[in-house]
């Protein structure tokens, strides 16, 4: 066989061997989504108020943000398959309290359930991630991780979608929650997983991390702030331009979509030219479409194209962080540390996106909401200018 056929079936292995994980992370993740839709509107049919249900519902995502704060420590006492598997567990109980929440009302039971469900989430995402990662050969890693994080990315609307046929009926939505997540947990049984690096189970750990890779993590933040301005924050500056709420929601998804389709150029394109180009070249892109959002925003078809091109840029930030901080990992901290870090930044920034963006709505007129963030995307871009090559 020609050397060039031997390396396309080796990297065809690689796409192979990803694909499982990649359908498994996003199965086991869109509980989280699921829960992080559905509880609130549940809690307000039951007649809690907006502040309530808000406030239950973000408790998924502080989930994700205590678990990853602990998991490198977790996955070196018990091991990080075993963690891996026993997550799949966690979720399932914790869906389980939602359906009996459902069921019976008590508010502790949603308290319970929606933030279990953000730590088995957590453990699923970070630690899949870690395997993709050690997988990875260096000159195809940004495509792999595009190609893992495009097939996960799908969790962003396979959750709501369930949430949108089941707001009658919630405890059915955390029923189909739990037999995604079966699913996913039974995809990766048999196959051979890494045995990821954990490095020292200490929490100082996390702040090596963002000591030695300081922009890395300010991407992933930014990549968090951007992500939920485009789910939570441009379908209500939809409705204040007047364009209504059914686009502003349609505008949401369409912003998934492009963080889709965005995943595979930027991982080819940082593969080739290194992660610090790919991140400017998103930044840009993030800009020229926040800019644009106001103009477009009256005109369906343009304002669908910029909303896409804003989604594939944003939600490439995330795979490229990864990419930016994978040199990082030494005998100083481990990759795993790195990653869990990564998600706690992430997730903080797609908590503070919403609330950045509403603020800016009422304090000051429409434009001041896309010129926010095309400042934060402009701060990020400058301390950018030094990357060099494949960095």
């Amino acid at each position: 066989m020609p050397p060039e056929d031997e390396s396309g079936g080796a990297r065809f292995a690689l796409y192979r061997t990803i694909f499982p994980l990649s359908i498994s992370a996003a199965l086991s993740e869109t509980p989280g989504w699921l829960a992080t839709a559905l509880v609130g509107l549940a809690l307000v049919a039951d007649g809690y108020s907006t502040a309530v249900a808000g406030t239950i519902a973000s408790l998924p995502a502080a989930g994700v943000i205590a678990m990853s704060t602990i998991l490198p420590g977790i996955a070196r006492r018990f091991g990080v398959v075993p963690v891996f598997y026993s997550a799949a567990g966690l979720l399932v109980a914790s869906l389980l309290l939602l359906v009996a929440a459902a069921n019976d009302g008590a508010i502790w039971l949603w308290c319970l359930g929606s933030f279990g469900v953000g730590l088995g989430a957590s453990m699923r995402w970070v630690l899949s991630d870690g395997f993709v990662n050690h997988i990875a050969v260096s000159d195809q890693r940004g495509r792999l991780l595009a190609f893992h994080e495009s097939i996960r990315s799908c969790a962003l609307g396979l959750g709501p979608l369930i949430a949108s046929f089941t707001t009658e009926n919630p405890a059915t939505g955390f029923i189909i929650g739990i037999v995604a997540t079966v699913v996913g947990a039974v995809l990766t049984v048999g196959m051979h997983l890494p045995q990821v690096k954990t490095g020292r189970a200490r929490l100082s750990d996390l702040a090596t991390g963002l000591r030695l890779a300081p922009f890395a993590f300010a991407v992933a933040f930014l990549g968090g702030v951007l992500e939920g301005v485009a789910a939570a924050a441009v379908p209500l500056y939809a409705v204040a331009l007047g364009v209504g709420a059914a686009t502003g929601a349609l505008l949401a998804a369409l912003s998934g979509f492009g963080n889709i389709l965005g995943q595979l150029p930027f991982g080819a394109y940082a593969d080739v030219n290194g992660a610090r180009p790919a991140i400017r070249a998103a930044l840009i892109l993030s800009m020229v479409a926040l800019a644009l959002l106001h103009t477009v925003m009256s005109v369906p078809i343009a304002s669908y194209a910029v909303i896409v091109c804003f989604g594939a840029a944003a939600g490439a930030l995330y795979t490229l962080s990864v990419m930016e901080a994978s040199n990082t990992a030494s005998h100083e901290v481990s990759m795993l540390s790195i990653l869990a870090t990564i998600a706690i930044v992430y997730t903080l920034g797609d908590l503070l996106g919403p609330i950045i963006g509403g603020i800016a709505l009422v304090v000051a007129p429409p434009l001041a909401m896309p010129a926010v963030f095309v400042a934060a995307c402009a701060i990020t871009l400058f301390f950018a200018r030094n990357g060099r090559g494949k960095g």
